[in-house]
């Protein structure tokens, strides 16, 4: 029987759990809210419910070991213990990868970070920028060495949203459907308008910042991440939306 990989990907707002072979095949994908307050047993019960609708089948009988990547320290010991019938690969700096990083203090780079460049790298040839648009939007820089020199975090569109109308009370909840036009004729138009196409905007004109400071000529623009469904960005960003569970992959190819 063919041995498969549970991938977690756990952020601060959503959890990607992904089932794969080692040829890197995909059986399924689920996708949950990020509970950091969920108990061990909540957690394994979940996943079990979640891959059984996909599958029919109790994804913990099929699973050989689990690859987690989590920005959320409250859930790590959690995960742990849910994932205890399983050998365990936490993602951290310290494991085996393709890639250098630059950094005065790479310990502090999110383990999603990682799992991104790891991604891109299994897909292209670097440099690189990549754009991860979740709860954070990061940047993140890979130049022609495979090695990871810096990049950008700004917060992200649904987390300025939020904060737009926590602080403006004349502002309503509007449905956040991308416009077409960035003229707004109306005042939910120009919400619309202003989260969606400004946050374009502001990935579009921050790509060319961080590649211009990088001395970057030419380098392969991937974007992934939640929001990317939200918005448009320009043909030159390679969307993939699977990017860091790829990522986690790769990590398990060169941590077995």
């Amino acid at each position: 029987m063919a041995e498969h990989w549970l991938l977690l990907d756990i952020g601060n707002t959503h959890t990607v759990a992904g089932l794969f072979q080692p040829d890197r095949h995909r059986v399924a994908e689920v996708r949950f809210r990020t509970d950091p307050q969920c108990t061990a047993d909540e957690y394994r019960m979940q996943l079990r419910q979640l891959f059984s609708d996909a599958l029919g089948r109790n994804v913990w009988e099929m699973a050989d070991r689990a690859i987690v990547s989590t920005v959320v320290p409250a859930l790590e010991a959690t995960v742990a213990k849910a994932c205890d019938a399983v050998p365990l690969l936490s993602i951290n700096a310290r494991l085996r990868r393709d890639f250098e990083l630059d950094l005065p203090h790479p310990e502090q780079l999110g383990a999603d970070r990682l799992c991104n460049v790891a991604g891109a790298l299994s897909l292209v040839g670097a440099p690189m920028l990549i754009v991860d648009a979740g709860t954070a939007t990061t940047f993140c820089l890979v130049d022609d060495r495979q090695a990871y020199v810096g990049g950008a975090i700004v917060p992200g569109l649904d987390t300025s949203w939020r904060a737009l109308q926590a602080r403006a009370a004349k502002l309503f909840s509007v449905e956040l459907t991308r416009p077409d036009n960035a003229v707004g004729n109306t005042t939910e138009l120009q919400i619309q308008s202003g989260v969606l196409q400004g946050y374009e905007a502001l990935i579009e004109g921050m790509a060319d910042r961080l590649l211009r400071d990088a001395g970057f000529g030419q380098a392969t623009l991937i974007a992934t991440g939640g929001c990317t469904r939200l918005i448009r960005l320009s043909d030159r960003f390679r969307m993939e939306p699977d990017l860091t569970l790829l990522g986690l992959f790769r990590y398990g190819q060169l941590n077995g």
